[in-house]
């Protein structure tokens, strides 16, 4: 006999009681406005959710700094697991696109010794493979093709010329059926002494005033 589909199934009741768990951390440690959002794309999420291990949450170390993780953020099925790891990979939604919209990043953090910042990176390789062209982008930015003769024609540099700390991100252009497609990267160092490298739609860069700080506020939820 079948059951009948309006009765709740134990796995649904379980992922309900998680995504209100994780609203309620978010809106605490968050704030209301960036709680709002990106609880909004936990919910979708559980709503997808089949097998129930996402509903775990794991406590993960990168160097001294552990990070109390919902399995479901974690893309590799392997880093599903407390303890010790040299990165940790995840995909989420923050409200950082055009207009603060939700745009899905990937993240990936590891322990600061083991990349270059982009900051570092246009002072001593980029600069070195502009080409004479600019291009016109999100306002306050500027975009510098990288020249093809380097192996990396069709990327543009992207960075603040006003600051000492300058924004900076490299982009692909994208496929144009893909507009939305994460061809962005940015790596940063974090406050926690780690290093995270992103990648995110090209439409994000609209928003990159608010870029770390909004990681930031995320992440900060996360570190216990």
């Amino acid at each position: 006999m079948s059951r009948d589909a309006s009765q709740p199934q134990t796995g649904e009741i379980g992922g309900i009681f998680y995504t209100l768990a994780l609203i309620a951390v978010l809106t605490a440690l968050a704030g209301l406005g960036l709680a709002y959002g990106v609880s909004a794309w936990f919910e979708r999420l559980a709503q997808e959710q089949t097998d129930e291990s996402l509903t775990a949450t794991h406590i993960v170390t990168i160097g001294a700094q552990h990070y109390i993780v919902p399995a479901a953020l974690l893309t590799d099925p392997a880093q599903r697991r407390d303890g010790f790891a040299d990165r940790m990979d995840m995909t989420l939604a923050l409200p950082i696109g055009p207009g603060n919209s939700l745009s899905e990043i990937e993240l990936t953090i590891m322990p600061r010794g083991r990349v270059r910042s982009s900051a570092h990176l246009l002072d001593n390789v980029y600069m070195r493979q502009f080409s004479a062209a600019q291009v016109q982008g999100a306002p306050g930015l500027v975009g510098k093709p990288l020249e093809g003769d380097a192996g990396i024609g069709g990327e543009t540099v992207w960075y603040d010329p006003l600051s000492a700390t300058p924004f900076v991100a490299k982009c692909m252009a994208p496929v144009a059926d893909r507009p939305s497609a994460r061809t962005c990267l940015r790596t940063v160092l974090l406050s926690d002494r780690n290093a995270a490298v992103f990648s995110f739609a090209p439409d994000v860069l609209e928003n990159w005033r608010q870029f770390d700080a909004t990681i930031e506020t995320w992440l900060d939820s996360l570190r216990k």
